[in-house]
């Protein structure tokens, strides 16, 4: 059930635009497929550095986003067979109970590594553009799933971030999944926080192999 809580004067300043989502909506409307998309990027990016570490470290020219993008999407599509597609200029697209995701390495402002385009500022600023030859009108929020890279080159800070007017609105962290798990079972709140850790440790670890 999604949902949908809209004033009449909200709905008239958003004539043209996908319908408005909170933080605290999105969590709880794909409470159940949060947690399946940062499981997702763990494989996604265990198997870019298997790839990535058949390759002589002083032979890498740079960090081949494309090729990271390319595991987190193929990952993405096993844990999400009916629910992905090719969108307008070979974007990827996961269409989730009424939410749509893209894939982006994001910047140091949360914001994705776009080459500023028509098409790219209407998404940032949640215009009911067709992501879809076939479209007409979408109203669909659109989701950003990014990734940061830090200094030594290693993937860091899964995040889902919502964008409009050209900002970032909030961010969907991997503890923000975890505690929106484990809200109505506090008898175990304490082992799911160690089952977090242990993930981002595995992850650590998968990164420096």
């Amino acid at each position: 059930m999604i949902t949908k809580i809209q004033t009449k004067m909200d709905s008239t300043n958003r004539r043209g635009k996908r319908r408005q989502v909170s933080k605290d909506e999105c969590l709880l409307d794909l409470k159940k497929d949060l947690p399946k998309i940062f499981k997702a990027f763990n494989r996604g990016v265990k198997k870019f550095n298997k790839v990535s570490s058949m390759f002589n470290p002083e032979s890498k020219v740079r960090f081949d986003a494309s090729v990271l993008n390319t595991a987190i999407v193929e990952s993405l599509q096993v844990e999400f067979s009916n629910n992905w597609k090719w969108g307008k200029y070979k974007r990827f697209i996961l269409r989730l109970n009424d939410y749509i995701f893209l894939v982006k390495k994001l910047n140091n402002n949360n914001m994705p590594m776009n080459i500023k385009t028509k098409h790219v500022n209407s998404i940032s600023n949640q215009l009911s553009l067709p992501m879809f030859n076939s479209e007409v009108y979408q109203d669909d929020p659109i989701l950003f799933f990014g990734y940061k890279t830090d200094r030594m080159g290693e993937i860091v800070s899964p995040q889902v971030v919502y964008i409009d007017e050209n900002q970032v609105k909030w961010v969907v962290t991997e503890n923000d999944v975890t505690s929106t798990e484990t809200l109505f079972k506090p008898n175990t709140q304490n082992s799911s926080v160690k089952v977090s850790l242990k993930e981002q440790l595995v992850r650590r670890k998968a990164s420096n192999e």
